[in-house]
């Protein structure tokens, strides 16, 4: 072919290929919920424009104590995560400048900014009832009298994972209202993963979640709270071997003070078809031992804990395990919040546990509030309509309400997370139909919410934050670092308690007008 005729073939593929990427859906074509096709956009092929990046400036500002606090010796904790989310390629993380124009293979960014328009978020209520949490507020205020031990449950994705975000509300919480201690967690953690403790595990331990169900791993559906439970011996056993299994917990000094000083240990378990007996040592001296029957119902084992003991051990040996739901180590009174993140969870997946169990943990447990934060789990698969989310957490979301009657819950909306789009990262564009969803499903099941996406500053606010100084998001732009987890995990917080203390006002007034009449 001469070289004029290949250039003009060239010309008309061109020509055909502009025509067209004029004429196909921006947002591609859906085939099946989980698959689109997209065409490049010719305009946005060679237009200069550069996207646009949040300013966050006012919550650096607002938050500066907490960002230039020295907490470079908390290590991040969240090592690999391929079932959770879609990391963006190499290309893609490199250190964005917003002060200046930066350009290399794959990103193109310069500083043009969004404002936000305010610092933080308020709660949300279905009609602005805000006495949808009065409930909760109300044990709060009289924590001091009742001298309960009351529980908050902070589930999540791997957003919360070693503890983020759940520490610092706990840690406030706790010095407002009373309580310590860590909290509850699942004998065996999520790998690579960790809590506001040194744990360490002895013996042949294995972890059961929802993926064993569906794998027919265990023959019932009794998770419990943390959705899981752990055994240091098989499911099933033939033999009369002993088993034997410890759990090493040491306090942290990374860590909050409150959560250093729990008074008590107990284990929550259960359905072990023999005896055990179960120790807590401190190094190697025994504090108690207890020979267990067998039982088929959910059980606690309690000890009274000194605060000066900087680690105990609570070890197991029979010749089959219970089925171990949680070890909590809280104070004797005051509140304790609970970190249990469930990797690569959406949220839906309450509905398919055991409901009278785990209404009978709740029980035992005293749980009062429950934060459901979910949603970067669902981002990476686009599709038109979230109708179907949607109602799936509005199914949880009446379940868990519905196990007992003082239960309040605030949902979290999902944060910003940000893609490859032609070169530049942008945010996901379904971002807002998933908020949406959210919303809508915690405003018909009568539950609070917050929108974190727009807390952090909306649209493309997540490079913005991992562009901070020093960063307060991953370079894989969907996770927060341990100071940004404290940041909006502060956010949260005083949301939550702006109206905590609009219902104090309320409750004082009234009391002062009954006193006067």
């Amino acid at each position: 072919m001469r070289p004029y005729k290949t250039l003009l073939f060239l010309i008309v593929i061109f020509i055909v290929l502009s025509l067209l990427s004029l004429v196909f859906p921006n947002e591609g074509i859906y085939i099946g919920n989980n698959l689109i096709i997209r065409f490049p956009d010719i305009k946005k092929m060679i237009a200069s424009d550069d996207v646009e990046y949040a300013d966050i400036s006012k919550i650096l500002e607002y938050h500066q104590t907490e960002i230039n606090e020295n907490t470079d010796f908390i290590l991040d904790t969240i090592k690999e995560l391929p079932d959770s989310i879609h990391i963006l390629p190499d290309s893609l993380k490199a250190e964005i400048k917003s002060d200046s124009l930066f350009i290399n293979e794959s990103v193109v960014v310069s500083r043009k900014l969004i404002t936000p328009g305010k610092v933080g978020r308020n709660l949300e209520y279905p009609g602005n009832e805000k006495d949808i949490l009065y409930p909760f507020f109300k044990q709060l205020y009289n924590l001091k009298e009742s001298n309960e031990l009351i529980r908050v449950l902070h589930y999540g994705d791997s957003q919360i994972e070693g503890d983020r975000i759940t520490s610092y509300i706990r840690n406030e919480l706790q010095k407002k209202f009373g309580g310590s201690g860590i909290g509850m967690f699942t004998p065996v953690l999520i790998q690579g993963t960790s809590i506001s403790m040194q744990h360490k595990l002895e013996g042949n331990w294995s972890r059961y979640t929802m993926k064993s169900i569906k794998n027919g791993n265990i023959y019932h559906k009794r998770l419990g709270a943390l959705m899981s439970f752990g055994r240091f011996a098989p499911v099933t056993t033939l033999d009369n071997n002993i088993f034997t299994g410890e759990i090493n917990l040491k306090k942290s000094n990374i860590t909050y003070l409150k959560t250093r000083k729990f008074k008590q240990c107990r284990v929550f378990y259960g359905y072990n078809k023999r005896p055990f007996i179960a120790e807590l040592k401190y190094k190697d001296n025994i504090l108690d031992a207890e020979l267990i029957s067998a039982s088929y119902q959910l059980n606690i084992l309690s000890w009274d804990i000194d605060g000066a003991l900087d680690e105990i051990t609570v070890g197991f040996k029979g010749e089959d395990s219970p089925d171990i739901y949680g070890i909590a180590l809280d104070g004797h009174k005051g509140i304790a919040v609970d970190n249990i993140p469930l990797r690569g969870s959406s949220g839906t997946d309450f509905t398919k546990t055991d409901l009278a169990f785990l209404r009978s943990m709740y029980q035992k447990l005293n749980v009062k509030l429950i934060i459901l934060q979910f949603g970067v789990n669902l981002v990476p698969y686009l599709t038109k309509d979230y109708s179907y989310y949607q109602k799936q957490l509005y199914k949880q979301l009446k379940t868990l309400k519905g196990l007992r009657p003082d239960i309040s819950i605030i949902v979290i909306g999902v944060s910003d997370m940000s893609q490859n789009v032609n070169g530049r990262l942008e945010s996901y564009s379904n971002i807002k139909k998933i908020r949406d969803a959210q919303r809508n499903a915690a405003f018909k099941a009568d539950c609070a919410f917050w929108d974190m996406y727009e807390a952090m500053g909306g649209k493309n606010s997540m490079p913005s934050w991992v562009n901070a100084e020093p960063a307060l998001a991953r370079t894989d732009y969907t996770h927060f670092t341990w100071k940004g987890s404290v940041v909006i995990a502060k956010m949260f917080y005083e949301a939550l308690m702006d109206d905590y203390n609009k219902y104090v006002e309320e409750v004082q007034k009234k009391e002062n007008d009954n006193s006067e009449n």
